[in-house]
């Protein structure tokens, strides 16, 4: 009887040693997450390293639903802002939590541009203060669509590509262009997002990643108190319309300078015609790295959690967000609603409304040469 119990209770100790113990390698989860309005069956790929943190995909617009990192004290929390289904992700009041943006992140003033002297028209989407303009791809952009997937595994490092053909004149843009992203989740919590895109006719291309990240943990308080570094000088300043003047300014001497760590408490209520347009911090920084190799572009420190996150981009640009948007209306995870501030958009771009102004690096790809971009965010 005595033996019996032992083992027993040895049982125990290891049934609660499997259910504890973390994964001794990296590993990938394919799991049903519903159907979309269309009749599309949404898969959720969970990718986990052996440190036990993860990240969980959906193919629907190739969005980001939870990422999962240790604080200073290894605990692990949910960092990202989003939904509990799919149906959140369609028809939620916040549309593009954690999705990709494509063809083009950001805005187009009036949704016009030109390439090679012929002028394209791309749906009007938004309209800031009376001023039309195309934002993030359209009505039904890189967000708003099924990609294909295929998972891969190579010793500690796991991920998925996802893929799709964006025909031409899809919400306008010209050109079939054939679409490949790939997300790498690593062993050191790095997220590395490779973006390649190739064309048949000369198009415009920026893709970004538009997820809301709150280090102190999903939807637990304000992004404001969190210490910020961007390795730039300068900022493209916008109009009433949202979009950029086609100016280069200095950030010396004014509120947007983070070349030293600050948080945006510190600084949000100083004088700033850019701050005042867009009703708080929402600027597109222009990066001091323009060689178009990987290089450090931002750094994110949160003190509560002891969480940071080192940004790495190709890109010329990186647009930052504070969520002043964000409101109880929007029902995030759980059921809970959000309030303002309560996360941050880090965006790696080809800056806004490019195409419109020939002093921005050129978004403009041709036949024979492919788009290529890689972001990382590295979780330290």
């Amino acid at each position: 009887m005595k033996n019996k119990m032992c083992n027993i209770a040895l049982l125990f100790v290891l049934a609660g040693w499997m259910v504890c113990a973390k994964p001794t390698r990296s590993t990938v989860e394919v799991i049903p997450f519903g159907c979309t309005s269309a009749g599309d069956s949404v898969h959720l790929f969970r990718l986990t390293n052996p440190s036990g943190a993860s990240m969980e995909v959906i193919d629907y617009g190739c969005r980001i639903v939870s990422l999962r990192v240790p604080d200073k004290n290894g605990q692990l929390d949910d960092v990202v802002l989003g939904y509990d289904d799919i149906q959140g992700y369609e028809f939620g009041k916040e549309r593009y939590f954690g999705a990709l943006l494509g063809r083009y992140a950001n805005r187009i003033a009036n949704g016009k541009f030109r390439i090679d002297s012929i002028e394209y028209q791309l749906p009007i989407n938004e309209n800031p203060n009376g001023h039309p303009c195309h934002l993030h791809g359209g009505e039904k952009g890189f967000d708003r669509v099924m990609w294909n997937t295929e998972t891969f595994q190579n010793q500690d490092t796991v991920g998925i590509v996802f893929s799709r053909l964006s025909p031409d004149g899809e919400e306008g843009y010209p050109g079939n262009l054939y679409c490949t992203v790939k997300y790498t989740w690593l062993p050191d919590n790095t997220w590395r997002i490779e973006y390649a895109a190739e064309t048949d006719k000369p198009t415009i291309v920026n893709l970004s990643q538009h997820c809301y990240f709150n280090l102190k943990g999903e939807n637990l308080g304000t992004v404001l108190d969190n210490f910020l570094t961007v390795y730039a000088d300068s900022i493209t300043p916008n109009n009433e319309g949202y979009v950029p003047k086609g100016e280069i300014v200095a950030v010396e001497n004014t509120p947007l300078d983070f070349r030293k760590p600050h948080t945006f408490l510190e600084r949000i209520d100083q004088a700033n015609e850019h701050i005042k347009i867009m009703g708080g911090y929402s600027a597109n920084w222009v990066l001091n790295n323009q060689s178009g190799e990987l290089a450090k572009a931002a750094v994110l420190y949160e003190p509560q959690s002891g969480r940071s996150i080192e940004v790495y981009t190709t890109e010329p640009g990186i647009l930052i967000y504070t969520g002043r948007g964000l409101s109880e209306q929007i029902i995030g995870k759980k059921g809970k609603p959000l309030a303002a501030y309560n996360g941050l958009i880090l965006e790696t771009i080809h800056y806004p409304d490019t195409p419109n102004h020939a002093n921005f690096p050129s978004c403009v790809v041709r036949p024979g040469k492919a788009y290529r971009s890689v972001t990382e965010f590295r979780w330290r």
